[in-house]
């Protein structure tokens, strides 16, 4: 897996299926020569600067982008060998979140961990980070601590259920010329918090699009939010193009 380089990592806090989905579409076809965000076009911005990242810190990539061997080892082969790969990967990057789990220690301690092995003080990125080792770990097949919270399947979140949000006042929808409706809508990220908005545009060669929108932000993982703003910035970004007669 090449030299560790434990002392500069700086372990991710992306949604680890993500990662992991770009680790099964690089084994099914032949490895480039260097992984760059031309092959990351179908991901959002901000998937592609955290796999980028990601990819770095565990020695994947070197920092010309040039695949490394250990890309190789665990990029080839059978989901098996994938998952054996990993788990290396872990118990070199993470030794000290493998003794907490070893010794059967309790979430706090595992919280404790990431704060002084990687001076992660954020308590937001804290959690991403230990949610992403967690999902890791028990991709890999190894013994996680009873005490360890659960994780679910498929959001690269905890498992821990949401609050029931109140019922909220519909907010008035975005008429197709994409004005807002209004001061009353409040925003965020050019994207309407309190959820029941539409945003239509209107097709230089005819037609509209229209999405509509009902999301509260903060319930959203970071994954899905960046999809989010993403899209309504391309809507909104969108430019009539007169089409030639």
């Amino acid at each position: 897996m090449g030299e560790p380089t434990t002392s500069t990592f700086r372990p991710p806090y992306m949604s680890f299926q993500t990662f992991w989905k770009f680790i099964e579409d690089l084994s099914a076809r032949p490895l480039p020569p260097q992984i760059d965000r031309s092959i990351m076009a179908q991901k959002s911005g901000t998937d592609q600067a955290n796999l980028m990242a990601a990819l770095t810190g565990f020695g994947l990539i070197g920092p010309d982008q040039r695949v490394e061997p250990g890309l190789r080892d665990l990029a080839v082969g059978d989901e098996t060998t994938r998952r054996e790969r990993l788990a290396t990967l872990i118990q070199i990057y993470y030794p000290a979140q493998v003794s907490v789990a070893d010794q059967n220690g309790t979430e706090q301690q595992l919280q404790q961990s990431f704060r002084e092995a990687f001076n992660l003080e954020s308590a937001d990125t804290r959690r991403k980070a230990v949610t992403f080792y967690l999902h890791a770990a028990r991709t890999a097949g190894m013994t996680l601590s009873e005490y360890f919270p659960n994780t679910r399947s498929g959001s690269g979140s905890p498992g821990t259920p949401r609050p029931k949000r109140g019922t909220r006042r519909r907010a008035a929808a975005i008429p197709a010329d994409g004005a807002a409706n209004g001061s009353a809508t409040r925003r965020r990220d050019g994207l309407t918090v309190e959820g029941g908005d539409t945003y239509t545009v209107t097709l230089a060669s005819g037609g509209t699009v229209t999405v509509a929108v009902s999301v509260n932000l903060f319930d959203l993982t970071t994954e899905d939010r960046a999809f989010v703003i993403d899209l309504i910035d391309k809507l909104k970004g969108y430019r009539q193009v007169p089409v030639e007669t």
